[in-house]
C-alpha cells in the first residue's frame, strides 16, 4: 500500500513540475544594509510555478562597499544572502506586463574587514537569519526573456558580532528574468 501512494504522489508531483514554468532571473542590487553601508552588488533567482501566477523561488545575493578606499582607514564590507520564498505575479491583461511581490527568509552573512589593523575597527563576521520583502514590475519582451525592476526592504539578525547593529534597509533591483522551461503568455494574447 506505501509503494503504490508514494508511486501515485510521485506521478502527480511529477506532472506538476513538467507543467510548470521555470525561471532565472540575474540582477545588479543596491543593498542599503543599515550599518554595514550601503552597497551594490549582484545576485541570482531561481524560481518555479506552483499556479500560473505563484512561484516558490531560491534568492541568493553578494554585496559589497568599501569606505575611505586607499587610505589607512580602508574598510570593506560585504554581504551575502541565501533566501527561500515565494512569489505572487499578477499579469495586467491588456498589457505585457506584470507586477510581483515576493517575501523570502533563510542566511545572511555580513562581514566587516578593515585593511589596517591599527586602524581601531577589528575584524568582524558572523552568520545568521535574514528574510525580506519585495514589489516589482515586470516587462514581457519575449515569451522567454522579461526585464524587471524591484525595491524592498531587506533584515538580518544576529547574535554576537552584530548583536547590537541594525543589518538592513531598502534594496533597488534591477535585472533579467529567463524562462528556462515553460513560457509565458503569448505576446498576441489578452492585450487587445
Amino acid at each position: 500500500m506505501k509503494k503504490i501512494i508514494f508511486m501515485i504522489i510521485t506521478i502527480l508531483a511529477g506532472t506538476t513540475i513538467a507543467m510548470a514554468n521555470s525561471y532565472v532571473d540575474g540582477f545588479l542590487m543596491l543593498n542599503d544594509a543599515g550599518d554595514a553601508k550601503t552597497q551594490t552588488g549582484l545576485g541570482l533567482k531561481i524560481a518555479t510555478s506552483i499556479r500560473e501566477d505563484i512561484n516558490i523561488c531560491l534568492r541568493t545575493a553578494f554585496s559589497s562597499a568599501t569606505e575611505d578606499p586607499n587610505t589607512i582607514n580602508e574598510t570593506e564590507y560585504m554581504q551575502i544572502q541565501g533566501l527561500l520564498g515565494g512569489e505572487y505575479v499578477y499579469y495586467i491583461q491588456q498589457f505585457p506586463m506584470a507586477i510581483s511581490l515576493s517575501a523570502a527568509a533563510g542566511v545572511s552573512r555580513t562581514e566587516v574587514k578593515p585593511k589596517n589593523d591599527s586602524s581601531g575597527i577589528k575584524e568582524l563576521g558572523e552568520t545568521g537569519i535574514g528574510y525580506g520583502f519585495w514589489l516589482g514590475g515586470q516587462w514581457m519582451l519575449t515569451q522567454w526573456v522579461t526585464p524587471f525592476i524591484e525595491i524592498g526592504y531587506s533584515k538580518s539578525m544576529y547574535a554576537t558580532d552584530f548583536k547590537n547593529a541594525s543589518i538592513g534597509g531598502l534594496q533597488f533591483l534591477a535585472g533579467i528574468r529567463f524562462t528556462v522551461w515553460g513560457k509565458n503568455k503569448s505576446l498576441s494574447d489578452d492585450y487587445e
